[in-house]
């Protein structure tokens, strides 16, 4: 993973998204991410949580069971958003996000805004 801080560019990618005004009063602690193909963009027990809002790109996003068995939830694309659960929950979930291509992210540290 990649970031970026840059502000135009920052804000070049804000305005590709629906969200545009609901994250707009967060705007000086969001930054980009850059995943390549095959990085994971969430995994248990990933050090630092990130909720993302995926501008560019298609993400994997699926549960491994206890018996080691893959269970796909869902296929992430443009605006959809990712790590959202982690905002409501501190203990790491089974949830894996795995980037199917080169995926681009306006991204917000939880920790830095967490109101608990």
């Amino acid at each position: 993973m990649k970031r970026f801080y840059d502000s135009t560019f920052i804000e070049a990618y804000m305005k590709q998204t629906r969200v545009e005004s609901a994250i707009s009063s967060l705007r000086e602690h969001l930054f980009v991410t850059q995943y390549k193909k095959g990085e994971f963009i969430a995994a248990p027990l990933q050090e630092e949580h990130l909720f993302q809002i995926i501008i560019q790109g298609t993400v994997n996003i699926y549960f491994i069971r206890d018996d080691g068995s893959v269970y796909s939830l869902a296929n992430g694309r443009e605006n959809d958003l990712l790590g959202e659960m982690e905002i409501f929950q501190r203990y790491p979930s089974n949830v894996y996000a795995e980037a199917n291509d080169d995926v681009i992210c306006i991204a917000l540290s939880i920790e830095t805004k967490r109101c608990y």
